[in-house]
């Protein structure tokens, strides 16, 4: 074991100091970016440590790695005597879209070394434990599964369908809820260690505006452990809702409820009201909606015709993209076509010749081309795209923005995705020919039709040979249904990119 944290001390403070290499690597490439692009010097950025390092040494990757044997032994030590404490947390506060905001608490690395090491021995111990109806932060589990889950129990001529969501379910959890789940008579499997480690987390002190304060309620957003406690927060709702008739997915404090009768549908608002008062964690009545059915014509009682679920957007007979994930695929998309088209023309109102002109028309175009397909298509080329869809090669796993959504049946959203994608292309494109216009002397910079923008044939150059051609979302949706029918979720992104969009 004290080899162990030491390894993972020094593992844990590389990773922390190739994050800040990375930052200022980034920096220095934006200078280039803009130098290239504009043809005007960028100014040399201040490149500073994090602030953090400063907070405690033990927040700095290079003290760590230096006394990383130091650090293992005490560790170790205050581990076995049985009065290990987490160090202060560094507390940060993100705005959340909807309102309020998010804290999160920044361990330090020792500490969060510990948390990953606790971790893992507790998932796999108790793996059996939790529901199978209980879907985030367990090994071999995903928001796929989940979301096949829903969909499965769907079909129905009468369903009622209930969704739950908790008010800062995190932030609010009662200790004392956590403390009886953790006794002896519990079915979960934990030793007397990680029971002392789990709550000394649960009361770490945390800094926030130079103050320290101690936590007394809650599990810290930022800490590995509270991925367990979550889950085992929810264990007691998990075993009511299991006793009735119906089924139910949950991930985390997000869940969907399917009752095929009314008075189960009522059992079950129930259990979640006996949950809330026994955890602590209140109900929010703005995004909990209540007991419905789920009809694609009206009934006696309040019905609906869709609902959203870890991104997706279910309907009585099948499952799309929901509206918000839509958004949020747009937004990341006009984002690369600004940073790359539009973003140095209007910040420095000058574009560097080189960049413009002759056969290969707009190097800004190219890789902002590269961009979009690396997003769409993760590290897939155009023609692997086309020659795996043929049936000439075969891919064991497909990644990229679309392919979470594998699930989805119909190709109509992928199809209106790819017309407004080569829309604000086309209308970004004009703009920037305005702009050329504007700040170079010869009018040679004219807008390429959408046409030229599908196909790719406004590159000419014959070397370097460049795929050119705009990204398909359409044809990643098809290539990952490919891949899901032949190798079922192992063939798709079941985590990644999609389930952010949520």
């Amino acid at each position: 074991m004290l080899r162990l944290i030491e390894r993972e001390i020094i593992a844990e403070a590389r990773k922390r100091l190739g994050r800040h290499s990375q930052n200022a690597f980034y920096a220095h490439r934006y200078r280039g970016i803009y130098t290239k692009r504009t043809g005007k010097r960028a100014k040399r950025p201040k490149i500073s440590t994090p602030k953090s390092w400063e907070f405690d040494k033990h927040f700095d990757p290079r003290y760590c790695i230096n006394h990383s044997k130091f650090i293992a032994r005490g560790l170790w030590n205050s581990l076995q005597l049985g009065d290990y404490e987490p160090r202060p947390a560094l507390r940060h506060r993100y705005p959340k879209p909807d309102g309020g905001t998010r804290n999160i608490d920044a361990f330090s690395i020792p500490d969060a070394v510990i948390a990953s090491i606790f971790i893992k021995n507790l998932r796999r111990r108790n793996a059996k434990v939790f529901s199978d109806s209980s879907f985030a932060y367990q090994e071999g589990k995903t928001p796929l599964d989940a979301v096949l889950r829903v969909r499965s129990i769907l079909g129905s001529e009468k369903i009622f369908i209930s969704q739950y969501d908790f008010s800062k379910y995190f932030d609010n959890i009662d200790h004392r809820h956590i403390k009886t789940l953790l006794e002896k008579s519990s079915p979960f499997q934990t030793t007397h260690m990680e029971r002392q480690v789990i709550r000394s987390i649960l009361k770490h002190k945390y800094s926030i505006d130079g103050t320290i304060e101690e936590r007394s309620v809650g599990t810290p957003q930022g800490n590995s452990i509270s991925l367990f406690v979550s889950n085992l927060a929810a264990h007691t709702l998990d075993m009511e809702l299991s006793k009735i008739s119906g089924s139910f997915a949950r991930f985390a404090d997000d869940s969907v409820v399917v009752n095929f009768n009314y008075e189960d549908a009522l059992k079950c608002a129930e259990a979640y009201r006996n949950f809330s008062q026994a955890s602590g964690v209140e109900i929010n009545k703005r995004k909990s909606t209540g007991i419905r059915i789920l009809s694609e014509v009206e009934s006696e009682m309040r019905h609906i015709s869709e609902f959203t679920f870890l991104s997706y957007k279910f309907t009585p007979r099948q499952v799309f993209v929901s509206d918000k994930s839509i958004r949020s695929i747009k937004v990341r998309c006009a984002k690369i076509v600004y940073m790359h088209l539009l973003l140095h023309p209007r910040r420095a109102k000058k574009i560097s010749p080189q960049r413009v002109g002759g056969d290969f028309y707009d190097w800004d175009l190219v890789t902002c081309m590269n961009e979009l397909r690396k997003y769409i298509y993760g590290n897939l080329k155009q023609g692997t795209i086309d020659r795996y869809l043929d049936g000439d090669i075969s891919l064991k796993n497909i990644q990229g923005a679309v392919s979470y959504f594998s699930l989805v049946e119909s190709g109509d959203q992928f199809r209106a995705l790819d017309g407004w994608l080569i829309d604000i292309i086309h209308r970004a494109i004009s703009e920037r020919a305005r702009l050329v216009r504007l700040t170079t002397s010869e009018n040679r910079h004219k807008a390429v039709t959408k046409g030229q923008l599908i196909d790719g044939s406004w590159y000419k150059r014959k070397t370097p040979i460049m795929e050119t051609n705009a990204p398909s979302f359409f044809s990643a949706w098809r290539a990952s249904r490919k891949s899901l029918m032949r190798h079922g979720l192992g063939g798709v992104d079941a985590v990644g990119m999609g389930y952010s969009y949520s």
